[in-house]
């Protein structure tokens, strides 16, 4: 698995392995839309904006509680 996503991220992300299969999986990832274009450098997002989401998707009932629950349904 690691080297199937070595590959992957390789492809993805160095021009200079361009080939047959890697040009492949190039433009698989582009038709998907998981493959930026190159252009203007992407900024980083607001590291309060960042710690604040981290808080809140921290908060709420705990996945495993609502795991547990669905459970006892069956």
């Amino acid at each position: 698995m690691n080297e199937y996503l070595t590959f992957v991220l390789d492809a993805a992300t160095n021009p200079e392995t361009a080939g047959d299969e890697r040009q492949r999986l190039r433009e698989r990832l582009t038709r998907a839309g998981l493959l930026a274009s190159p252009g203007a450098p992407r900024e980083r997002p607001d590291p309060e904006a960042v710690a604040r989401a981290g808080r809140a998707a921290a908060s709420g009932t705990p996945l495993s509680d609502l795991v547990s629950e669905g459970r006892g349904e069956y």
